[in-house]
């Protein structure tokens, strides 16, 4: 085949990043074959990106070759080089589809934090529920030098493309707690680091804090749902955030400080849980999850998160679930 011309019809939104992408693909395909021009598998991924820019240049691409329907916009996403629809996929193709999903599911469930069975200064508890085989939403806790971290987010978009950018968020956050950095730099770094790796769409809203051993709790919140702190059996919603994570390289974040006594706990959520849909389009809500905080021992969050889960499940009923669900719970004792 020969080389597409470069001179392409301007498109936007989506069409520009995957073109953008494309273009980047084949200018390191070219480089790559300047090492090794026999590489057959480097001249064939060049002819097929070639094969997608003269797509653009037709006006036929994201269209699938078979039914002539638009492609998934997240498939295109994770891969610019794909040219059927998911309803078009041989059996094999399917079943190959399948196998990796419930891969990566599984790896997923393995970046879940191990709960922390005791603690004579806290107690944490989860639940983390996909909508799907995989999840866009991201919990996890660490304990190091006498202090707990703790994270909760949720990334923009949803399906596979989702959850690799929350694989991303963990080994970012697990890769620079342990430098002993303020609570600033590691939202900062991570923050460029997201942004520097991840196209300009995909963001996350995140929840990071610190608890220290003398009840100290910072907090940064990057646009997530504000976290609700319960002193001395009061429900409160530390109501403050700044832009999403990933969303611009060089943005600022603020922490907020809050002195924690025997028995107080912070609980986090994610929107699927105040979300949540019953069979008559009613939404859960943040009334209902106050409520349900309300009558039970704040000192255990096991206690919260199976009453907060089991009235998040019984609202819905049988309803579909169309979003993950998410909550934390951390208890200072």
């Amino acid at each position: 085949m020969e080389s597409v011309q470069m001179e392409l019809a301007p498109v936007g939104g989506l069409d520009t990043l995957l073109q953008e992408q494309l273009l980047d693909r084949r200018e390191r395909l070219q480089i790559a074959r300047s090492y090794d021009g026999r590489d057959t598998d480097l001249a064939r991924l060049l002819n097929e990106v070639d094969a997608a820019l003269m797509r653009f240049e037709q006006g036929s691409y994201g269209i699938c070759e078979k039914c002539h329907e638009p492609i998934e916009p997240e498939r295109l996403l994770a891969d610019p080089l794909m040219r059927v629809c998911l309803g078009d996929l041989t059996d094999l193709q399917r079943r190959s589809l399948e196998d990796d999903l419930q891969l990566a599911a599984d790896i997923q469930r393995g970046l879940l934090p191990r709960k922390l069975e005791s603690h004579d200064t806290w107690k944490v508890d989860f639940v983390y529920e996909p909508a799907g085989i995989v999840s866009g939403d991201y919990c996890d806790f660490v304990y190091r030098d006498d202090a707990l971290y703790f994270i909760l987010g949720d990334v923009s978009g949803k399906g596979m493309a989702a959850s690799l950018l929350m694989s991303n968020l963990h080994a970012t956050f697990r890769s620079l707690i342990p430098l002993g950095l303020s609570i600033h730099d590691v939202m900062s770094r991570a923050n460029h680091l997201l942004c520097e790796s991840t196209p300009a769409n995909q963001y996350a809203t995140l929840v990071y804090g610190k608890l220290d051993r003398d009840g100290e709790l910072e907090i940064v919140n990057a646009g997530h749902l504000p976290p609700v702190v319960i002193k001395n059996g009061v429900k409160g919603e530390l109501s403050f955030a700044g832009l999403p994570l990933g969303m611009f390289c060089d943005t600022k974040f603020e922490s907020t400080k809050v002195s924690l006594s025997h028995g107080d706990s912070v609980f986090l959520f994610t929107d699927g849980v105040t979300e949540a849909l019953n069979a008559d389009g009613a939404e859960y809500g943040l009334v209902r999850l106050f409520d349900a905080l309300d009558g039970i021992d704040h000192r255990d969050p096991k206690l919260l998160i199976e009453r907060c889960h089991g009235n998040v499940s019984e609202f819905r009923g049988l309803a579909d679930r169309y979003d993950d669900l998410t909550m934390l719970a951390v208890a200072y004792l």
